[in-house]
């Protein structure tokens, strides 16, 4: 009888027990608000987000700031490369000019005459040559001549400027292409592609088809359209060859004359 009382004793004090520590977990989970712990979480979540968006940005300004400077330091790098070449070329000038003016002062009065000489002798070169822009070529004589009569670049300047034209004329004899000029075609002045081979011979091609090429009479340059329907071709063909770039190779044309009348 002892012994049951005991167990029942026991077993009210555990169950006592029991309601006891599951009173306080009801008092625990009555504090606990999950909805606002929930909102903390996503609050602290975003703040992450949003310092780490922060650095990322702050990241990418600094590369930003780097390759600006990076591009900064290459354009000065390339702007003192241009100084240091100005500075040179005006050292290399510098020295032409002495070098110029030093020889201004010897033979000035011989040279002029040699000058005069020799452009006249240049300007009949050209009326009697291939009338291949003749008149800008002439032209060009014309202002060498003034520059030298007027003093307005000294004798040395101005045999150098001669030369030049020289040269030009000699590299005219080298090379074969298509230009466009003005000829004189009977009563017609027409531009016209041309098509010069060196300074040999020249043929032309007007707006409608017409071919032909220069030679000379008795009383000049003459520009005449060819007779034949051949020739007419082998023109063409000529033309069509230079504007392919085909700048050698065989091709049968018609003779332009150049002494006397055809």
């Amino acid at each position: 009888m002892r012994n049951l009382r005991q167990n029942r004793l026991n077993w009210l004090r555990g169950a006592a027990l029991g309601a006891g520590v599951l009173l306080a977990s009801s008092a625990w989970a009555a504090d606990f608000d999950v909805d606002s712990f929930a909102t903390k979480l996503a609050d602290l979540r975003s703040q992450v987000e949003t310092l780490s968006s922060n650095v990322e940005s702050r990241k990418e300004d600094e590369r930003t700031s780097l390759r600006s400077l990076a591009a900064q330091k290459l354009d000065l790098d390339l702007a003192i490369q241009r100084e240091e070449r100005r500075l040179e070329q005006l050292a290399a000038a510098h020295t032409k000019f002495k070098a110029e003016t030093a020889l201004a002062k010897v033979g000035s009065t011989e040279l002029e005459p040699a000058l005069k000489r020799s452009i006249e002798t240049m300007r009949q070169e050209v009326r009697d040559g291939l009338p291949f822009k003749s008149a800008e070529r002439l032209s060009a004589l014309d202002k060498i001549e003034k520059q030298l009569v007027e003093g307005l670049l000294p004798p040395q300047k101005v045999a150098a400027r001669l030369w030049q034209f020289v040269e030009d004329e000699l590299r005219l004899t080298r090379e074969n292409g298509i230009y466009q000029q003005t000829i004189t075609l009977g009563p017609e002045d027409l531009l016209v592609d041309v098509a010069r081979l060196g300074m040999i011979t020249i043929y032309f091609r007007t707006n409608d088809g017409r071919v032909g090429f220069a030679h000379k009479t008795q009383d000049g340059w003459k520009w005449s359209v060819v007779e034949g329907p051949e020739n007419g071709i082998k023109i063409a063909g000529l033309f069509d060859a230079l504007k392919k770039q085909v700048r050698t190779g065989y091709f049968e044309l018609p003779f332009a004359m150049v002494g006397g009348e055809k």
